[in-house]
């Protein structure tokens, strides 16, 4: 009968010891956030390095100040420090300045692009080539919106081993939204 009692005892101790584990396990999963399961695709996955690069090179390259700025590709060769040397060395401007409704209308009005950038999930590319959706509108000194561009664009940054950018491309596409809404 000693050794029922031992045996008891020490399955009491096993089974109370189980039970405080467990206690704490459930204790130390409820402080952490709890995770959305009911909209996983609102559960946006973790950037790489390269598309933080690409989502940063597309938000320098979309802000004009034509104020300033004697063309879009000023913005391009302000992101230069994001590429390898050469493709930085071989950004050129073209010799006519920008032209167009809304470039005009913000250098009158003092205005400077703000880019939304996130991104693009919706085209195929290459291996090692990211996609990037950017729009913009335009916001005076004052932080008033003066108007949203006619276009948007979607930028193709292909990358090195160093996580560089040796190449980048865009297409430019017409908004649903009208200048100056």
């Amino acid at each position: 009968m000693n050794r029922n009692k031992i045996l008891l005892g020490v399955l009491s101790v096993l089974l109370g010891t189980a039970a405080l584990v467990f206690g704490v396990v459930v204790w130390q999963s409820s402080k952490e956030e709890p995770v959305d399961t009911t909209h996983p695709e609102e559960t946006a996955p973790a950037l790489t390095p390269n598309e933080r690069t690409a989502l940063e090179a597309a938000r320098i390259m979309t802000t004009w100040n034509p104020a300033n700025d004697y063309n879009r590709t000023a913005a391009e060769q302000r992101a230069g420090h994001l590429m390898t040397d050469e493709r930085a060395d071989n950004i050129e401007a073209p010799e006519r300045a920008a032209s167009g409704k809304s470039w005009n209308d913000a250098a009158r009005q003092g205005a400077t692009s703000e880019p939304s950038v996130e991104i693009n999930h919706f085209t195929e590319t290459e291996a090692g080539v990211i996609s990037v959706f950017a729009t913009w509108e335009w916001v005076t000194e004052d932080d008033q919106v003066s108007g949203h561009d006619t276009e948007q664009r979607i930028y193709y940054f292909a990358f090195n081993d160093k996580g560089e950018i040796h190449d980048y491309t865009y297409e430019t596409i017409r908004s649903s939204q009208g200048a100056n809404s």
